[in-house]
């Protein structure tokens, strides 16, 4: 549900939309040990974790405060699920729990294809009931630079449509081994984001979005009065920074697909209100994870739209210069050939959800 009255101006929140969260990757990748790390340290946000079996999910026991058939129920107000069989419906249960999960992760079985999971969601009939923000795959280091293991091929598969590809396991390859698979899951995933890992470990900031609305909140005042992107350090130990833009000029969607689709590949997220250039008067809340992006339509208020963006990334990724050249290159490119027109190719590359 969308607002239809005024723009949103408490970070960002315009949707009552539940974020989702794919973690996909082969067997032994490590995506339990990241469904680990998100429910050990949720810090207050009501997770639901959907999984194929309770007991690969080492849940302390001292965290537990009801189990309910096939739900556990967490003290910091976590629940985790096992799929049954249809992943839709366990998804429309949680969404029919009070309160609402503020996030949901899904984890794959360790041969399924993550994209066939997405599609559930991205399809017509799902339309309304969650936001896909990430689809995040991970690969063992050591299985697939091991020439005897056999499963490299299947294990690099699944990391095709991923939005961000986490290498796990780093610290059992040695650095040439690791440069080298990187630039082949970089072949394999051009544009996806690369976050190399031990143990399972990614930084939240990758995953929920209240980091990326507390940066804008406090970047926004300091933006508003001028066109210069600012910037901050962001996460622990200063190892993102977030870097905001406001802008008057409307947006045609040409050119915000070759702004996003052509950013550093040190950005990972970026979330906003983007004035756009539609008769209607229509505006955009826009997302970034990865390498893919949406966009969904809010009818316009009563007072004018600006565009407010904030991205996130790891330090030195770009420079508010950079940032502020790139946006203005992009709508001064679209502008000079006179491309006006907009086709979505590939939903993984940029969609538009009309609301």
């Amino acid at each position: 549900m969308l607002p239809s009255d005024t723009p949103p101006t408490d970070g960002f929140r315009a949707t009552s939309l539940v974020p989702l969260t794919i973690i996909g990757g082969f067997l032994g990748s490590g995506k339990t040990s990241l469904v680990n790390h998100i429910l050990h340290h949720s810090d207050g946000r009501r997770v639901a974790v959907l999984v194929n079996d309770f007991g690969s999910v080492n849940i302390d026991a001292r965290l537990i405060v009801a189990v309910e058939g096939e739900t556990i129920s967490l003290a910091n107000g976590c629940v985790c699920c096992t799929i049954r069989d249809d992943l839709l419906r366990e998804v429309i249960k949680l969404l029919e729990r009070d309160p609402l999960p503020d996030h949901i992760v899904i984890e794959t079985s360790g041969i399924s294809r993550p994209v066939a999971v997405a599609e559930t969601f991205l399809s017509p009939a799902a339309q309304g009931l969650v936001d896909v923000h990430n689809m995040i795959s991970l690969i063992d280091a050591d299985l697939i630079v091991d020439p005897d293991a056999g499963y490299g091929d299947l294990a690099l598969d699944q990391i095709t449509t991923a939005d961000i590809v986490v290498i796990n396991k780093t610290d059992l390859v040695a650095l040439r081994q690791l440069a080298q698979l990187r630039a082949r899951v970089e072949t394999i995933a051009p544009g996806a984001r690369i976050w190399e890992t031990t143990y399972g470990i990614v930084p939240l900031e990758l995953i929920f979005d209240d980091h990326l609305s507390a940066a804008m909140d406090e970047l926004r005042p300091r933006a508003s009065h001028s066109h210069m992107p600012t910037h901050h350090e962001h996460g622990p130990e200063g190892r993102f920074e977030a870097w905001s833009y406001h802008g008057h000029v409307p947006w045609s969607f040409k050119a915000l697909e070759q702004a996003m689709t052509s950013l550093p590949q040190g950005i990972y997220r970026a979330k906003g209100i983007v004035r756009l250039d539609l008769a209607t008067g229509d505006y955009g809340i826009f997302h970034l994870t990865g390498r893919r992006s949406w966009l969904r339509l809010c009818e316009p208020g009563e007072s004018e739209v600006t565009t407010e963006l904030i991205f996130i990334g790891e330090r030195d990724a770009t420079t508010y210069e950079e940032i502020r050249h790139h946006l203005e290159q992009a709508q001064e490119e679209v502008r000079r050939r006179g491309d006006a027109g907009y086709v979505i190719k590939d939903l993984r590359a940029f969609s538009v959800v009309f609301a």
